[in-house]
């Protein structure tokens, strides 16, 4: 099966507002206000599912030990604009910056983003979305292709700008979530995910250096 295969997606060409849109759009599917249109991508792969699991559980339980802040899932609006609202497919929120939440969704920049492409939305996620959340002052955003780390790009905030970051040993360490760090391998095994309780003990041993 060819990369990225059956990941078209509908566009509603009507323009509207941020707040017509969490006003009209579906609660059944995914969708996004990007430049003013509303995109609803097609439902997503197995690989891409299975990635969204393991990442989700992983950095939930992380900021959960650490008491950090609040995690979100896919369906959560974010609206950073008046024309922009994205559902990234991770969000946190630093503990400081929880009045952010409301019960339409984050009304703001979250301190970081994950974004898993497929053929649907890679276009958008490096194109108009990445540029939305640096305008909006997005901390941290990591793209990452589940087929490889080919196509995978981790950002941080830097003078206003989302600079590509560098990493040591293959290791990426986060500066949304203190004292993260994770070895990228970890995004594809070649079988199962490692097991959620040993990742929180390797990123626990390797805490004091990440943090420094």
């Amino acid at each position: 099966m060819g990369r990225w295969k059956f990941g078209a997606r509908v566009e509603v060409a009507e323009r509207m507002t941020a707040e017509e849109f969490l006003e009209l759009a579906p609660e059944d599917r995914k969708a996004e206000l990007i430049d003013g249109v509303m995109i609803m991508p097609s439902p997503a792969l197995d690989i891409h599912e299975r990635l969204f699991g393991f990442l989700f559980r992983l950095i939930s339980e992380y900021v959960e030990l650490h008491d950090l802040g609040e995690v979100r899932g896919s369906r959560t609006p974010v609206v950073l604009a008046p024309d922009q609202v994205y559902e990234p497919d991770i969000l946190f929120v630093a503990r400081e910056r929880a009045h952010l939440i409301t019960e339409r969704g984050v009304m703001g920049a979250p301190d970081l983003t994950v974004e898993i492409l497929s053929r649907g939305t890679v276009a958008y996620d490096r194109g108009p979305k990445l540029q939305g959340y640096e305008r909006a002052g997005v901390r941290e955003v990591w793209l990452i292709d589940p087929y490889g780390p080919a196509g995978t790009e981790f950002y941080r905030l830097e003078g206003g700008r989302l600079t590509p970051v560098e990493m040591e040993g293959g290791v990426l360490r986060s500066v949304a979530l203190p004292g993260f760090a994770m070895p990228v391998e970890w995004l594809w095994p070649e079988g199962k995910f490692i097991p959620i309780r040993e990742a929180l003990a390797w990123i626990e041993t390797h805490r004091e250096r990440s943090s420094l």
